[in-house]
Parts: C-alpha cells; structure tokens; sequence
C-alpha cells in the first residue's frame, strides 16, 4: 500500500465512526450493553438467586452472550458498510476523488473493528471489574475469553463486508449478515453432527471456545445466567482452541480480500 493510501486510511476510518456516532449506533449499542450488564447482575439478586463464589463461573454467564455481542456488532458496524455506498448513491461522490476504492474498504474495516471492539471491550470490562468486585479475583481465563470473543467478532466482520459487497440493499446485506451467523451456521452444524461429521470449519462452532475456557464441563451457556452460548443450542462440539482461531484469522482475511476485489470491480449504476 501507498504511503498516500497509508495516510488516507485513518482518514476514511475517522469520518465512518463519526457516522458511527452521528448515526447514533455506537451509542445506542453502548446503551444496549448497559441494558445486558445490568439484566445480568439484576436479575438474580431479584429472583433469589446467589452469584457463583468462582470468577470464572460468574463471568460464563457474561460469556454465554458474547457470541450473539459479536454478531450485533458485525450487523451494526459492518453489515451495510459497503452496500449503503450504492444504495444511498453516495458512492458517486466518493469515488471520484483521489482516494483508491481499496483504501476506503480498508478503512471502513479499521473503523467497524474500533467500533465493535470497543463495545466488546466494554463488556469484558464490566464483566472483570464486577467478578473482581463480587467474587474477590480475577482469572486469566477471563482474559483468554475476551480475546477468543475478539476473535470471533474479527471473522464476522470479514464476512459482513464481503456480503455487503455484493448485496444492492443495506437491509438485505444487515438481514443476511445477522441470520448466517445466528441462524444458518447453526441449522447446518446441527445436520453435520447428526451425520457423525465435526464441523470444524464453521466460525459459529469454533465460537465454542468463547464460554469453553471458562467453564469445560458447564456446556454452552453455562454458568448463574445461561445464554445462548458460542455455538447455539445444538453446540456439542468445539474445535481445539488453535485450530478456531486459525478459522477465525482465515475467515476474516479471505472474506475481506474478496470484499476489496469485489468492491473495486463493482460498478456504478443508477
């Protein structure tokens, strides 16, 4: 890349997180959040229930959500990334000036990976701060699952953006985008594992590790809390935590490059 495409890339990702902000979904996502952390640690002092002694088990409970955080974030930050340049016609004043179409994709995805990885920050965050502040310590699994859950959250946005490259709608790419990860993978891992075969290969799948170094034995969802864990409700299998990151680097660098070079072949029309 350029030293000119260099510096245009921070350029691109600072104006699209102010869309960020202007259009309201960082904050909104991050009042979303707020919603999550305190349903979490309201609701079972409300129904009686007690909060593990263990961090790592009263943090599961945040974990067994983090896989479905990833995938709204991937659906908020990414799924119409491209697609709105030529549904909103805004394209037509983007693309003539002198900035290559490669280095708008690629700022775009800086600025979709700040965004979302701030809110998953975020929630790791309160979720650390709240086992320290309840259970009196702190894991490093804890932090292994934040990082597996960044991941995660990686591979979708490679994948929303190459979605997006090729859907004419911002709806369409946002609908597709949302039901592949929390719907499709999951109806085709189920019919994979009824056939005795290991679906290593799907990201929803190698999620598993999200909520599995926290607690092995608990199963997806494990923990006070419950929650639709890293795989889904048919999630019986989980990929060795080497091979699901590998899956997640791969994802995302494949499905990004094939953004770029979709992108930059696609053509204007009205």
């Amino acid at each position: 890349m350029k030293t000119s495409a260099i510096v245009q890339v921070p350029i691109v990702a600072g104006y699209e997180l102010m869309k960020y902000v202007r259009g309201r979904r960082l904050p909104g996502m991050l009042v979303l959040l707020g919603l999550i952390i305190g349903l979490i640690l309201g609701l079972p002092p409300l129904l009686g229930i007690g909060f593990p002694s263990a961090p790592n088990e009263f943090v599961s409970s945040f974990a067994g959500f983090s896989s479905l955080l990833a995938v709204l974030c991937g659906v908020l930050f990414a799924s119409d990334a491209l697609a709105s340049e030529f549904e909103k016609r805004t394209a037509y004043f983007l693309f003539p000036n002198p900035v290559r179409r490669e280095t708008i994709v690629v700022g775009k995805l800086a600025a979709s990976l700040a965004a979302s990885g701030l809110v998953v920050t975020t929630y790791y965050a309160a979720a650390t701060a709240s086992a320290f502040a309840i259970t009196g310590g702190v894991t490093w699994e804890i932090f292994l699952s934040y990082a597996y859950t960044l991941g995660y959250m990686v591979s979708i946005v490679g994948v929303a953006y190459f979605i997006s490259a090729w859907m004419k709608g911002t709806v369409s790419a946002t609908v597709l985008t949302f039901f592949l990860f929390t719907l499709v993978f999951n109806i085709v891992q189920a019919v994979l594992l009824v056939s005795d075969v290991e679906p290593w290969f799907l990201p929803s799948t190698a999620a598993g590790i999200i909520g599995n170094v926290l607690s092995p034995n608990a199963g997806p969802g494990g923990g006070f809390g419950g929650g639709p864990g890293g795989g889904g409700a048919f999630q019986t299998f989980v990929p060795e935590v080497s091979t699901s990151l590998l899956l997640f680097a791969a994802y995302f660098v494949a499905f990004s490059v094939a953004a770029i070079m979709r992108f930059k072949r696609r053509e204007l029309v009205s």
